[in-house]
């Protein structure tokens, strides 16, 4: 019996951990990333990462990046900032789910660049989006989608 209640035990804490970590890290984050120009971003938008969101399900991808822009918001100020843009400036019902945040130059100005990944015609999160947007007043200075 005992036996029987610590594998119960142990299985549920295994459990837990695997449902905790399923919905972390949605959002790379770098703080000091790189320096860009219009000719870079086509080339950041085709290899950026969307590993993080693979195996979302179409039902899932408004929550889905609600998490991640309560992640990006636990990033300071400035980055919580530029979720409430990506909040308020961008339709609720935007199946999309930012994937990539980055503190960056572009074409010598203080930017932050933000990848999204987008749901295709199926739902599945294959399509980019990528966004560059002043750090200073959050005025958007570019943007590009691709696949």
């Amino acid at each position: 019996m005992a036996v029987r209640t610590l594998a119960l035990s142990v299985l549920l804490v295994v459990a837990l951990t695997l449902t905790g970590c399923g919905g972390a890290d949605i959002v790379t984050y770098i703080p000091d990333g790189g320096s860009y120009t219009s000719e870079d971003l086509t080339e950041a938008l085709r290899t950026a990462d969307l590993r993080s969101v693979a195996s979302v399900a179409p039902d899932e991808i408004a929550q889905t990046r609600q998490s991640a822009l309560a992640e990006l918001r636990q990033n300071g100020d400035e980055a919580a900032a530029l979720a409430d843009v990506l909040t308020s400036d961008f339709p609720t019902d935007v199946l999309s789910v930012p994937v990539h945040i980055e503190v960056a130059e572009f074409e010598g100005r203080s930017v932050w660049l933000v990848i999204e990944a987008s749901a295709d015609d199926d739902g599945s999160l294959t399509s980019r989006r990528l966004w560059v947007f002043a750090r200073d007043s959050l005025d958007l200075l570019a943007a590009i989608s691709g696949r």
